[in-house]
């Protein structure tokens, strides 16, 4: 039998590396938002842009990873990590999550 017979549709959608490209792309967002802000004198409206998709991929974030957790597709620390750290800085949940997908034991498709 597959293994993926038993996972839901949201499982696989949830996974480990899905969130932690999504929070690859939320730090992206976040560096231009603090480039915008402190470095380029706050252009408008791109300050406006990056702090919109910033604070949009923090709920996204918050919610895949509060749901990843109960699946158990994702640890509950490092789940913590996300949702916790995320608003104010997702550097440490992308490094979790990139540290936990090496950890992660490769197996067979």
């Amino acid at each position: 039998m597959a293994a993926s017979r038993w996972t839901t549709p949201a499982a696989r959608i949830l996974s480990r590396r899905n969130l932690m490209v999504l929070s690859l792309v939320h730090s992206v967002l976040y560096t231009g938002l603090m480039l915008c802000a402190f470095l380029l004198g706050k252009p408008q409206p791109a300050t406006f842009t990056f702090g919109l998709s910033h604070g949009i991929m923090y709920m996204v974030m918050t919610a895949a990873a509060a749901v990843a957790m109960r699946l158990r597709t994702l640890s509950v620390t490092t789940g913590l990590i996300v949702i916790v750290l995320g608003a104010a800085c997702p550097y440490f949940g992308s490094f979790d999550l990139v540290r936990e997908e090496r950890r992660a034991p490769v197996t067979p498709p």
